[in-house]
């Protein structure tokens, strides 16, 4: 879309360029930005560096040995995220692993109320021995699960294009934008 700008209001668009806010400079990709590109051309998020915009098409070379280099343009592209670094704290691996300890813990419990049972002349319940060891387990599961690292990614804006163009009769405004 093209339009002519007058020279009053050049002085306002110019204006409003220059104070736009800081946060939208501060989500701008960076040729060498890991970034996870969600798309409908793909069955999988690629994730990879990402190496700049071209026209209205974004370039990623994929991680892994292939390295493949592959470009999306902007209207396909349904979520782009940067990557946040490794964090732990996440719930997938804690529940994962509270329920590997739990079963762990439980077989555990049961195990060594048999084993006391038939080495004294104590009785032992069997459900309540198997559940305070799934509970010890459980605790001991969720610890080391909070300790597994995943990578966080946060959403960013797809890049548009916005340039000036000089014309006859002032300077024109072109963007590109798709909804």
């Amino acid at each position: 879309m093209m339009l002519t700008v007058r020279r009053s209001a050049r002085a306002v668009l110019a204006a409003l360029i220059l104070l736009a806010p800081s946060a939208v400079a501060a989500q701008s990709l960076t040729p060498g930005t890991r970034i996870r590109v969600k798309s409908s051309q793909v069955v999988t998020p690629i994730v990879g560096t990402y190496q700049g915009l071209r026209r209205d098409t974004v370039v990623v070379i994929e991680d892994g040995t292939v390295g493949k280099l592959w470009s999306f343009t902007t209207p396909t592209i349904d979520r782009l995220e940067v990557s946040e670094g490794m964090k732990g704290g996440n719930r997938g691996p804690m529940v994962r692993w509270a329920l590997i300890g739990a079963g762990g813990g439980a077989v555990l419990g049961w195990l060594t109320a048999a084993i006391l049972e038939s080495s004294s002349e104590d009785q032992y319940s069997d459900f309540l021995s198997a559940a305070v060891g799934a509970g010890l387990g459980g605790l001991a599961g969720a610890a080391y699960g909070h300790r597994v690292l995943e990578e966080h990614w946060a959403s960013v804006p797809v890049p548009r294009r916005i340039g000036f163009a000089p014309a006859r009769d002032g300077f024109r405004l072109s963007f590109s934008a798709s909804f």
